[in-house]
């Protein structure tokens, strides 16, 4: 689906929208749920990975990633994240692929429940007839939440980056495609150390062009996916838990 020029400023109003959404269930949530002021503050390693589809980004069907993260709580209101992913994603249009990316997160909260959170990763693909790298840049929101059990919901918005035109006087290789778009992702803790959760995302990206002659323009696109998560958590030492006075029992991580 082709979109005109005005479309990418459709996304941020769009993420504002569902933001203040958030925000809204965040104060109505339950006084049982709303009383859960404390967590575990041992660090967490988890491995898991993603399946599902981006056949709207051009990858071939099912994505399958594999993933390891560092959870690192500092005090009772930040914690840092740091992970890695790999992928054998093909492309449609080459029918191979592979994905190599490195991303840093740091996440502040405002209370035990709500908080803000900003991600860079850095991601890296290889096929037969091209190479890209990209920076990904993102911020939003961090809810713990009892909606599916213990667990988090994260709501992101990914800021575009890279070269937009690809021009003998600009040293970029290849365009990027200016991703960008919201991103919604559920996690949810299932007995002590499995996680499972969701992910859906609306992102907005131009395909490739010549701006050379002869000239051809960027179309720009819509694209959602989805994809289902599953992982193990691994705690590293012993439990330590900041307590206020009206907690309650709770391994809200």
């Amino acid at each position: 689906m082709a979109l005109d020029s005005a479309s990418p400023l459709k996304l941020p109003l769009a993420f504002a929208k569902l933001l203040f959404m958030v925000l809204l269930s965040f104060l109505s949530c339950g006084a049982v749920h709303c009383q859960e002021v404390y967590s575990d503050q041992r660090p967490r390693l988890v491995l898991g990975t993603e399946v599902g589809s981006e056949i709207a980004l051009g990858y071939e069907f099912p994505s399958v990633t594999l993933d390891a993260t560092s959870e690192i709580p500092i005090g009772n209101r930040f914690e840092a994240q740091l992970g890695t992913t790999y992928s054998p994603a093909k492309k449609a249009i080459t029918d191979d692929g592979q994905r190599l990316g490195f991303s840093g997160s740091a996440i502040a909260f405002a209370n035990q429940r709500f908080g803000f959170i900003a991600t860079v990763e850095h991601k890296w693909l290889w096929t037969s007839a091209f190479d890209k790298e990209v920076l990904y840049p993102s911020a939003g929101v961090a809810l713990r939440n009892g909606y599916f059990g213990t667990g988090r919901l994260y709501l992101t918005y990914t800021f575009p980056t890279g070269c937009v035109w690809a021009t003998p006087g600009n040293p970029c290789a290849i365009q990027s495609n200016r991703l960008q778009g919201v991103s919604l992702r559920q996690e949810a803790r299932s007995f002590a150390n499995t996680r499972w959760g969701f992910e859906a995302g609306l992102y907005h990206f131009c395909a490739q062009a010549n701006p050379n002659d002869p000239q051809a323009g960027r179309d720009c696109h819509l694209a959602p996916t989805a994809l289902v998560t599953f992982d193990f958590e691994f705690h590293c030492g012993h439990k330590a838990r900041i307590v206020s006075a009206d907690a309650v029992n709770s391994d809200n991580y």
